[in-house]
Order: structure tokens, then C-alpha cells, then sequence
């Protein structure tokens, strides 16, 4: 299997094919900064999964341009270096190399809240901010970096990787990408320079030229430097594919080791963070482009946590090396499930972003929607019960499932009941459309993993209040769910109407011309469905059209899937709400107006409602608790991880 492989970064031999990329790993520092114990936790539990190289987050070269630098890791203190020397010997001890990204810096995409009051952010040249800066203003603009302050930076790169390999890293990567510091000086929409590092293509490749020399200068000619980049940012006056292929070619020309290809920066952030309704191995037809133009070895990324699209990669040429950032955090045992046969075994990455980027974005640790522990791995570890109980677990969904999987791994007799003859409750319409294979393929890992767990599973039993007290468990979870409110309208035109979830679920709904009532999320991801079916649909939402689909937590999700409605030619009706359906058609009020649609059906998002009557009728007793939806419709990620939580820290 190409996969497992060894493959070379210049001098340094990896023992497969498999990098986790870099990613930000907030909330895992000690307070000063440095690496710290729960740091080398995460990151070890990816190299006891098999990675063959990880990447670390951005690591600032500097600490002189961006003050907000001077909380996070400094390869300059001597202390921060003793725990970059304790992740590598964590990460060698398993065979696996360590690759420290080195970043200039943010430039005119440092985040807003860091920016202190009276400093101006930099960049390549005066550009505006990507977003406000609240005590600059909406128009605030950055400060161009001095040449003298340039040529430093250039240099600083090679004090850090000196630093670096004294500190145990086997290689560096530059943060190259993403309309970050240094691709802004690579990049003409944001390098309008006329000193020696803007002004041609050359001289604004002059930034990362100096920096691969002061590598290979004071690093050792024999230290990889991998460079990642984008071909393109897909953004109008940003890179074009034919320069970032040029790029390519004058990598390999200053040293470079590796090429590591993306796509996309901030303006379209759906590249470098790719949404679910993207394909697996999105960004490889680049990979390919530049495998074609350079001797060097080429890392691709993008949604290549599919085995199968991963090795056909590989086996096909288009790429040396294949980089996983979030299907590493979902799945850290990825690489010996796969070298075991176990690809069914593998906890599929959602492409949710939720609890990886949403939870650092709000402040909370690096993690993952369906994988608790991630980030948690030290803290959150599940403790043997001391004495065997039992657990009854009512619903068979990712809550119920999630309890019951961690009920058994703490020593729990498990018993799942579940009143239907499936497991997985409304993932089954989330996963029906063709777009949602995330959602389809974390189903059949639930299905598959409520078989493999030690657990008495029962299907079709519809518990009753009686039927709990009379079991006896010493605990009991209730994840019985939610389902959607009936559509207000009882007119006569029954068969002329549907829910969501009964077109997902495979009702078809008749004639050709749909009208979905409601906005949300799930009436724009079904209106997409149909529209792809062949169907001419039309969304009426009683909000502006602003909101639409406003539920979808990731804007990366958010932007991509309007981009698709708009793709399929699907009509939006904002401020409009139906009143009654009518042998003609549907009647709205839009905008304080009466008027007919003419459609032959309506298919009508509502609102979920929690199945709670077992809650209600179970208030009373003290070793019932009550997990995901049934408590309050929401995310997947609420189900698992409050699943998680709840039996977790139960205490006999």
C-alpha cells in the first residue's frame, strides 16, 4: 500500500506518506507560552496513531512586528525549546518526525481582538485590514513594513530553524500560504512595493528566497525546508494558477525540500478550510499541476482523510505525500486502522469545523465534534468503574450511541434500546443527499460501531416509562431525539404538503414545481437536493434573505452551500410566509402582500421539537439523565459530546 510507504523530505526519511498538517491548537500552551504536557498529549496521540510526520502549528519567526506574538511559543526563550524538546523525543518514540511551521506573521489578517490600541498592523504594503479593527474603524488600513524590517524578517528565519533543530525538529515548514504575512509579499493585490522585495515577480519572491537561505545558512544545508503555498487564491487580482506553477519552479531553484499545495486565503476561505459539500481530494488536480513541473516531492491536502481517494493519489502520481489536518483530530488512529484493515473502524471527519476551528475561535481548546477527547486527552480520560453497574441508554442516535460507547469502555453493562429498526435516528435524512457523504459515512460508523461493542442492543423496542423503572438499571440515559413540528396548514391539501425529513426520508413529493417553507439550513440543504433531482424549487423563508441558512455554525459551510443554491437556480422568497396551500398553488404573505405561488407541492422546514416525554416522566429520579436532542435540538456536536460528558463523569 502506497500509503504506508516510506517517502524522503530531502535527507530526512519518513516512514509513510502520511503528514498531519498544521493547525491551530488553541487552549494546549502552558500560560507562559510553552508547550505544555496536554500540548504533547494531542500531538502524541497522533503519532501513536501511526503519522509519519507532524506539523505543528505556526510558530512566529519573530516577535519585534506583531506584539500579540509575545504571549504564544518563543523559539528564542531557552525554556520554550526544553518543551519543543520533550514533544520531539514524545513523537520519536513512536517513529514519527516533527516539523515545526515557522510563520513572518499574520500582516493584514491578524485577528482584530489582538491588535492593541495606537498599533497599526503590517503587511507587504498599505493595504486594508480583512476585517475591522474595532478601535481603528471599519476602514482601518495596515502600515508597510520598512525594507530594513523586511530583511530582518528574511533573517529571523534562519535563527529559528537553528533553533528549532537544536530544540529536536527533524524539519521546517514555511507558512507560505493563505494570504498570510509572507504570501502577502508574494502577492501583487497586496506587494505594490518598489524597493528589492516588490515590484516583479521576482523581487516579491525575494522575502522567501532570503528566508530559505538563512535556513540552509544557519540551519545546515542538510535541514528540510518544506513550503506551503497556494497555486491560487480563486480571488480576482489574487495569485493565478500560471504564476503559482512559476512559483513552484523558483522554490526548487532557492532550496526548498518539499511543496506542500493549497489553494484560497481569507477572501475565500472555503479553499484553505474546505467545507463538507466539497469532493474528497479537492485541491489534488493542483498537486498534479505541480508534481508535473518540479523534481521536488509535493504534499497535497484538502478532504484527503478518504483512504481510498488518499492511495489512489499516491498510487496515481498526482501526489508524494498526503496531508491530514482535521481527519486526524476525528480519527488520531488513522494510519494503523488503515495498515490493520480496519477502514471501517475509522471515525470520519464531519468537514463541520465546529469543534476544531469554532471552538479555538471562541476561546475554548482545540477539539472535534465527534471526538471529545481530542485536545482533552489527558483530562478527560475515562475512568474504570471500581464496581460492575448497569446502564440502559433509550435512543439509538449519535447521542445514545456516544453513551453507550463510553459506557462500555468504562466497565458499564450496556444496554441500548432503540424504537426503531435502525440506528443513527435523523442522520438518516441528514446523510440522503449526495452532498452530505460526511454525514452518510459517520453513519455507517455508528451503525458498524454499535455492533462492535460489548453492549445488548435492542432494535424496535419503544420504551415506556414502565418499561425504564421496571429494567432496573442503575442508570439510565435518555437520547430518544427530536422530530419535526407538523406543518400549520389543514385545508384539504394534506397530499400536496410534506416535511423535510419525509422527503429525506424518500416520500417524493408530486409535480415538478416545489415551494420549501423555511430558510434554515435544513430547507436549503433539501431545496438543493431537489433542485438536483430535476425539481424547480423555490425557498420562502419570513426572514431577509441575509439569513438564509443563518444556522449553519461555519461560515466555510455557510458561504459555500448559498454559493450552491445560487449555482442550481433556486428562487429565494425572503420576508414571505405561507398561509394556506390551494389546488393552484401555495399563498404567501410577502411583505404584508397576499399573493399565490404557483407550485404543485410544499415541503415545510420547521422547527425540531424534543421527543421529551420519557424526560418528563423520568423527572423524578435521580439516576435518569437526559442527553442531546431530546433536551434541546441541536448539533451533532452537542449530542456527542454532552453524551460524552454525562456518562463520563457519572460516579457510582
Amino acid at each position: 500500500m502506497k500509503l504506508l510507504e516510506p517517502g524522503y523530505i530531502g535527507t530526512l526519511k519518513v516512514k509513510n506518506r502520511v503528514v498531519m498538517a498544521a493547525m491551530g491548537a488553541h487552549g494546549l500552551h502552558e500560560a507562559g507560552g510553552e508547550w505544555s504536557e496536554r500540548y504533547r498529549a494531542y500531538y502524541g496521540a497522533r503519532a501513536a496513531g501511526g503519522v509519519g510526520l507532524i506539523t505543528t502549528e505556526a510558530t512566529f519567526v519573530t516577535q519585534a512586528l506583531e506584539p500579540f506574538s509575545k504571549g504564544l511559543f518563543n523559539v528564542a526563550s531557552d525554556k520554550h525549546l526544553d518543551s519543543m524538546r520533550l514533544l520531539a523525543d514524545a513523537l520519536h518514540f513512536y517513529g514519527c518526525k516533527l516539523s515545526i511551521q515557522l510563520t513572518a506573521g499574520f500582516g493584514r489578517v491578524v485577528p482584530p481582538p489582538v491588535v492593541p490600541e495606537g498599533v497599526l498592523p503590517v503587511s507587504a504594503s498599505v493595504n486594508t485590514h480583512y476585517s475591522p479593527v474595532m478601535h481603528l474603524g471599519p476602514d482601518a488600513m495596515t502600515r508597510e513594513i520598512t525594507t530594513e524590517e523586511a530583511s530582518a524578517l528574511a533573517q529571523s528565519f534562519g535563527y529559528a530553524a537553528m533553533r528549532c533543530r537544536e530544540g529536536g525538529a527533524d524539519c521546517v515548514e514555511l507558512h507560505g500560504h493563505e494570504g498570510y504575512l509572507l504570501d502577502q509579499f508574494m502577492t501583487p493585490l497586496w506587494n505594490r512595493r518598489d524597493d528589492c522585495y516588490g515590484g516583479s515577480r521576482e523581487k516579491r519572491l525575494n522575502l522567501a528566497r532570503e528566508a530559505i537561505a538563512a535556513i540552509k545558512r544557519d540551519a545546515g544545508q542538510d535541514f528540510p525546508v518544506i513550503y506551503r503555498f497556494g497555486i491560487t487564491h480563486h480571488l480576482e487580482g489574487g495569485r493565478e494558477e500560471e504564476e503559482g506553477l512559476w512559483i513552484a519552479r523558483e522554490l526548487e531553484k532557492m532550496g526548498a525540500d518539499a511543496l506542500h499545495v493549497d489553494a484560497g486565503c481569507y477572501e475565500t476561505h472555503w479553499w484553505p478550510h474546505p467545507p463538507q459539500y466539497f469532493p474528497p481530494g479537492c485541491m489534488l488536480d493542483i498537486a498534479e499541476k505541480v508534481k508535473k513541473v518540479t523534481s521536488l516531492p509535493v504534499i497535497a491536502v484538502g478532504r484527503l482523510h478518504h483512504p481510498e481517494t488518499a492511495e489512489r493519489a499516491l498510487a496515481e502520481g498526482k501526489t508524494d505525500f498526503i496531508a491530514i489536518g482535521r481527519g486526524l483530530l476525528s480519527e488520531p488512529d488513522w494510519v494503523n486502522k488503515i495498515a490493520d484493515g480496519k477502514t471501517d473502524e475509522l471515525i470520519p471527519c464531519l468537514g463541520c469545523h465546529e469543534g476544531c476551528k469554532w471552538q479555538m475561535i471562541v476561546g475554548e481548546p482545540t477539539s472535534c465534534a465527534i471526538n471529545p477527547t481530542c485536545g482533552h486527552e489527558i483530562e478527560w480520560a475515562l475512568t474504570p468503574l471500581a464496581e460492575k453497574r448497569s446502564l440502559l441508554v433509550v435512543g439509538g442516535g449519535p447521542a445514545g450511541i456516544e453513551a453507550a460507547r463510553v459506557g462500555a469502555a468504562r466497565g458499564f453493562d450496556v444496554t441500548l434500546w432503540e424504537a426503531s429498526d435502525r440506528l443513527g435516528g435523523n442522520l438518516w435524512p441528514a446523510a440522503k443527499p449526495d452532498f452530505k457523504r460526511d454525514i452518510s459515512d459517520y453513519l455507517k460508523y455508528l451503525e458498524g460501531l454499535a455492533k462492535r461493542l460489548p453492549i445488548d442492543l435492542v432494535l424496535n423496542k419503544k420504551a415506556t416509562t414502565e418499561d425504564v423503572r421496571n429494567f432496573g438499571a442503575d442508570y439510565v440515559i435518555l437520547a430518544t431525539g427530536a422530530q419535526m413540528e407538523k406543518p400549520p396548514f389543514g385545508n384539504g391539501q394534506a397530499d400536496k404538503v410534506l416535511t423535510v425529513l419525509q422527503v429525506l426520508n424518500g416520500a417524493d413529493p408530486r409535480g415538478d414545481r416545489l415551494l420549501v417553507m423555511g430558510g434554515g439550513v435544513i430547507g436549503c440543504e433539501t431545496a438543493l437536493y431537489l433542485a438536483r433531482r430535476g425539481k424547480q424549487v423555490t425557498i420562502s423563508t419570513r426572514r431577509d434573505k441575509s439569513a438564509l441558512a443563518e444556522d449553519l455554525y461555519d461560515h466555510n459551510n455557510h458561504d459555500v452551500l448559498l454559493m450552491m443554491i445560487q449555482a442550481a437556480e433556486i428562487d429565494v422568497l425572503p420576508e414571505t410566509l405561507a398561509l394556506k396551500v390551494e389546488s393552484d398553488g401555495v399563498v404567501v404573505n410577502k411583505a404584508g402582500t397576499e399573493m399565490t405561488i404557483p407550485v404543485d407541492s410544499l415541503v415545510f422546514s420547521g422547527r425540531m421539537i424534543p421527543e421529551n416525554e420519557l424526560v418528563k416522566s423520568l423527572a423524578n429520579m435521580h439516576n435518569v439523565f437526559s442527553v442531546g436532542d431530546c433536551v434541546k435540538p441541536d448539533r451533532i456536536m452537542e449530542a456527542v459530546w454532552t453524551a460524552f460528558k454525562t456518562v463520563r463523569e457519572i460516579e457510582p
